[in-house]
């Protein structure tokens, strides 16, 4: 089930944060294997503490080539809002091991909204021979989809539904697909203007999951396009009646989010017309 794949993709992401490698695969008296047992103690202390983030130092300074060091010690950075100071040092480790870490740096990229920098590295990345499936840290979402995202940003629709689609295609069954995927091309279609394409899609995604608000906001503007107003208004409604859900779903890296106001306006302009 596709649920019990994201728990693993979250205890994946989060071991990779918080866990270690194993450093009995370095020499022992080399500078790998000593920076490794040195972050080995820095991980004990809470992230982002002044023990830990000395400790990696250390690390850094005795194992230069020991690239977990570098991302450790940048995750806090990023965590706290100091992008630039985050990249200074994880840059270090995609020098060293671009491969493990370039869709990390694409994720923040992504969250500062500059979603140029996060196609680069994305690209890049998927270029690259031995790339694997990456998720976002905590595991809701495919980083192929957040490239399809990052293209509609930047607004080539067609990239990204292609993008989207792409992806898709590589999942074996139904229970692959993420809590908010079908969501995702859906909203784009929408932006492309391929309406009948995204009440497709957006029905789809309320087989998977109900309780996006976003999905009913964006059925209803699809439905709206078509000149179904009452069903563009039920939508809108379905959209505030899951608003007031406090067990609704809360769909991260949406990449385009809907407020209340937003529904309230569609609501108020369909009854004017």
């Amino acid at each position: 089930m596709k649920i019990v794949l994201l728990l693993i993709s979250f205890t994946f992401c989060f071991q990779t944060v918080y866990g270690q490698v194993n450093c009995y695969i370095y020499p022992e008296n080399s500078g790998e294997r000593k920076a490794c047992e040195l972050c080995d103690e820095a991980i004990k202390h809470p992230q982002g503490s002044k023990e830990s983030q000395l400790l990696f130092d250390k690390a850094i300074a005795i194992g230069p080539k020991f690239d977990w060091a570098y991302y450790q010690k940048s995750v806090p950075y990023f965590k706290r809002g100091f992008l630039i100071e985050g990249l200074q040092i994880l840059n270090e480790a995609i020098k060293l091991n671009p491969l493990e870490y370039l869709c990390y740096r694409a994720y923040w990229y992504w969250q500062y909204r500059n979603y140029k920098l996060c196609i680069k590295d994305l690209e890049t990345y998927y270029s690259m021979p031995k790339a694997y499936i990456q998720f976002t840290p905590g595991g809701e979402k495919d980083m192929r989809i957040i490239l399809g995202l990052a293209y509609a940003k930047m607004g080539d629709y067609t990239k990204s539904i292609k993008t989207i689609k792409d992806c898709f295609a590589t999942y074996k069954d139904l229970d692959d697909f993420g809590l908010a995927d079908y969501h995702s091309l859906g909203v784009i279609y929408v932006k492309n203007k391929q309406y009948d394409e995204a009440i497709k899609v957006l029905k789809k995604q309320l087989t998977i999951n109900k309780d996006i608000v976003d999905t009913y906001y964006y059925l209803g503007l699809a439905n709206k396009e078509k000149s179904n107003k009452s069903e563009a208004k039920k939508q809108f409604n379905n959209a505030l009646i899951k608003l007031k859900d406090k067990n609704r779903y809360y769909n991260t890296n949406a990449g385009y989010n809907v407020y209340e106001s937003d529904i309230q306006v569609e609501i108020d302009n369909l009854q004017i017309h």
